[in-house]
């Protein structure tokens, strides 16, 4: 007893004196067993404020009732943004290191993770989705409902403005589905898929902040789709010529809490404030996001205070952060599918006899306990949680059955095949591709990996939409089910595997009409059935993300991969 009241007197003078932070504090009266509530008043009687609750106040914003489901206010534990609320030190600057640098900031064209949580504070999505539970939420759209099975309408916030000064209206959400719906920009094909996934067919202004959308058939996602989908000025979007639309994918414009200073390629990118912004202001008053490829150099840049959060932390480098003076890990496991793409229009890989043996032939196990210091599972399906199929079982490593299938296929012993990859954007990523390319090499194929920088593979590779037979890729991370398994529908401009088959598509268009839940689950599982027997890639793992955090900065990581400081301490 004499022992804890000793520690408990230090701890009151520690925190008195300001000699830590507020989540060092609270963290240290948590092990002696007193909720903050209690240590508050306890400080409050020594003479210090009662700074250890959180603020209620939800920071502005126009107040609307949605039409399902309440806008919330964050907490200390549940911000939208991942943020853990107003414990810690917010900085007024606050630098991102990602992995890689943007190639475009078009909302229609970005093709990447590190592209969207760029877009995440300069544009405004329609509605959001809450970082804890990923239920859809009101968000630019405050409410909005079904007409009938083919018609929605959604009602905007009043008194938003896009950070040239140009209203947030009805016209500006039509116009961004009607540019979305032309399916090119320029040249270039839409990455976004919003419209192809609705059947959008129209949209109709009923006054100035309210629309209607009519599809071509019922769209059960469409609220979820649009958490993902930014609202533009149709006045700087205009597509006019080729050097409009190069300037948009360098300067964007959007409505978010954050507008663009400056880029500068290949170095950062520096956002500030939008001071006119409609929602709550954010604490932190400018971003920089920094492309690092090399990990090495963001864990140290983490830990000399060069940056507040850095991506893509290596599992067998978490206990070194965790144990660090000034960082810490936020872990989660998150809706990125990381996999083996097989071209099915390349002889032999058009026999799925083929494929199933590039299934079997990948040792999981040996690549976890290398890699990935145990963490994460061999993914069985390419559909995330809670949608995945309850029956299926990942592939289990059999080099034989690989070899006989194989055989079986006419493959000849030593065939040639070449399988592409990236380096700095995944987890492990070129590593983990050259151990699954001597898997293959195990079972009687000849390899030749090529590693490519992102912005090679990404920028050029991906989009000629020519990569080799093999390429390593990672997508994500809806949690919808029918998101996840489009991904492999001839129809989605990302998947490059050119798998055909006719029962597949026909299933997907009826999950994509239909409405019951409980239909659309037994549907999911019949598609994600056939994927699995016909094996158009190697699924490989639902990614365990890892980023390092300065330890006083109180943001937290989230399943959707999404990275956002705007909300931090709000």
């Amino acid at each position: 007893m004499q022992k804890g009241s000793e520690e408990l007197r230090q701890l009151l003078a520690d925190a008195l004196a300001g000699k830590q932070s507020r989540r060092e504090i609270l963290r240290r009266a948590a092990a002696m067993g007193i909720s903050a509530p209690v240590f508050g008043a306890l400080l409050a009687a020594c003479g210090g404020g009662d700074d250890t609750s959180d603020s209620g106040g939800s920071g502005g914003g126009s107040q609307t009732t949605p039409s399902t489901g309440g806008d919330t206010t964050p907490t200390a534990s549940s911000g939208d943004g991942g943020s853990s609320g107003g414990d810690g030190d917010i900085p007024e600057e606050v630098v991102i290191m990602q992995g890689v640098d943007a190639n475009t900031l078009d909302p229609l064209l970005r093709n990447a993770t590190p592209e969207f949580n760029i877009n995440f504070h300069v544009f405004d999505m329609f509605t959001k989705r809450n970082p804890q539970t990923l239920e859809v939420e009101p968000h630019i759209v405050t409410e909005w409902k079904t007409i009938d099975d083919l018609t929605w309408e959604f009602k905007l916030v009043e008194g938003a403005t896009f950070h040239n000064g140009d209203p947030v209206n009805a016209d500006a959400a039509i116009y961004s589905f009607e540019r979305c719906a032309k399916g090119k920009i320029g040249e270039q094909p839409v990455v976004q898929t919003i419209t192809r996934l609705i059947g959008y067919e129209s949209a109709e202004k009923i006054d100035d902040y309210t629309f209607r959308v009519k599809t071509s058939k019922p769209a059960a996602i469409f609220p979820d789709l649009l958490t993902s989908f930014e609202i533009i000025p149709p006045s700087v979007y205009t597509d006019a010529d080729a050097d409009t639309i190069a300037k948009v994918q360098r300067e964007p414009v959007g409505s978010g809490p954050y507008k663009l200073v400056e880029w500068v390629k290949d170095d950062h990118i520096t956002l500030e404030a939008y001071e006119n912004y409609w929602g709550p202001k954010p604490k932190v008053k400018r971003v920089i996001f920094r492309p690092v490829p090399e990990l090495s150099s963001r864990v140290v840049a983490l830990q000399n205070g060069e940056a507040n959060i850095i991506v893509n932390v290596a599992p067998d480098l978490v206990p070194q952060l965790d144990a660090g003076e000034n960082t810490r890990v936020s872990q989660v496991t998150g809706g990125r599918i990381i996999f083996i793409g097989i071209r099915c229009d390349k002889p032999p890989f058009d026999d799925k006899r083929v494929r199933q043996a590039l299934n079997y032939a990948v040792d999981f196990d040996s690549i976890r306990t290398a890699l990935l210091n145990g963490a994460g599972e061999r993914a069985a399906t390419i559909v995330n949680p809670p949608h995945q199929h309850p029956d299926l079982k990942p592939y289990p490593y059999d080099p034989e059955r690989a070899r006989a299938l194989l055989q079986e296929a006419g493959v000849p012993e030593g065939f040639e095949v070449t399988m592409d990859a990236p380096n700095g954007r995944y987890i492990k990523d070129a590593e983990m591709a050259q151990a699954i390319a001597q898997n293959f090499q195990d079972i009687g194929l000849n390899v030749n990996l090529r590693v490519l920088e992102w912005s090679v593979y990404a920028g050029e590779l991906l989009p000629s939409g020519n990569p080799d037979p093999l390429f390593f890729l990672g997508l994500g991370a809806p949690f919808s089910g029918e998101q996840e398994i489009f991904y492999v529908h001839p129809d989605y401009s990302l998947n490059y595997t050119y798998w055909q088959h006719d029962e597949f598509v026909a299933k997907f268009a009826e999950l994509s009409q239909t409405i019951d839940p409980d239909k659309r689950q037994q549907l999911m599982n019949e598609l994600q059935e056939i994927i699995y027997d016909e094996c158009p890639w190697v699924p490989l793992w639902h990614q365990v993300d890892f980023y390092g955090v300065t330890k006083t900065f109180p943001w937290e990581a989230r399943p959707d991969e999404r990275i956002f400081v705007g909300d931090v301490g709000i």
